[in-house]
């Protein structure tokens, strides 16, 4: 594994046990052995890189290319949404407004309602900078996702 690939994935990890319950990636899965589930705080990221609060928040689920294969993934109980095909499954178009709701908590589907993926909306609102802004730059990357 590369060093990059082996520094995103200790960064991921982290990052997703700063908002969610989140079961540790690289520990071995059995009935006899269940994850270990720890919380920290979000980390900050500049609310104007959505790349950079991507790789941060979402990507140790949603994998850094967005098809719903990070690090994680595999110790969920339901499998992270491909963000990459967000537009094609709604009609080619990405709805800036369903993104903004989930991420702030209206709108929810049961996974994303669950524990193991948190309200963004409040945790963004928690960290220093723009919310908003933060969800307009982040929503903008993950339009650079989708599928043609």
């Amino acid at each position: 594994m590369a060093r990059n690939q082996k520094w995103f994935y200790g960064v991921a990890g982290l990052t997703l046990a700063a908002v969610v319950l989140m079961p540790m990636a690289s520990m071995a899965q059995t009935a006899a052995n269940p994850p270990v589930i720890k919380r920290m705080t979000a980390p900050n990221t500049p609310s104007d890189d959505g790349a950079l609060m991507f790789k941060t928040y979402c990507a140790s689920c949603h994998g850094l290319s967005g098809k719903g294969d990070g690090p994680a993934a595999a110790a969920l109980k339901n499998k992270p949404t491909d963000m990459t095909l967000l537009a094609r499954n709604h009609g080619g178009t990405m709805s800036g407004k369903d993104f903004e709701d989930k991420l702030g908590g209206s709108g929810m589907s049961p996974a994303h309602g669950s524990s193991e993926m948190p309200v963004w909306g409040t945790v963004f609102r928690n960290l220093p900078g723009n919310d908003k802004l933060r969800v307009f730059n982040l929503r903008a990357y993950v339009e650079t996702l989708q599928v043609k």
